[in-house]
């Protein structure tokens, strides 16, 4: 399994369109993504103007499926147009 946590800074007042295209985008992750496991957006407590996104997959080939799916790169470009600065990946390894 891999796991993985983005970082998504929105630009100042565009925390709630940021926050309102991560819910649309997970979603569609959940209906249309069987080797997703587990994709949570979250918003930061100390800092509203930070999402935090929590995805698990099945494997490499999943995540790259995710990362090549139309739903995802129509958030992407509208991730473009809110974030204040690029997306923070960290790609973790589930040890067992």
């Amino acid at each position: 399994m891999i796991t993985l946590v983005a970082k998504l800074k929105a630009q100042p007042g565009k925390e709630t369109l940021l926050a309102e295209a991560c819910s649309l985008l997970a979603e569609e992750v959940k209906q249309k993504e069987e080797g997703c496991i587990m994709y949570l957006p979250h918003v930061s407590i100390k800092d509203p103007t930070e999402i935090i996104l929590v995805e698990k997959y099945t494997d490499r080939d999943a995540l790259n499926n995710h990362s090549q799916s139309a739903h995802y790169k129509l958030a992407a470009g509208k991730f473009k147009e809110l974030l204040a600065e690029p997306v923070d990946i960290q790609m973790l390894k589930e040890i067992k």
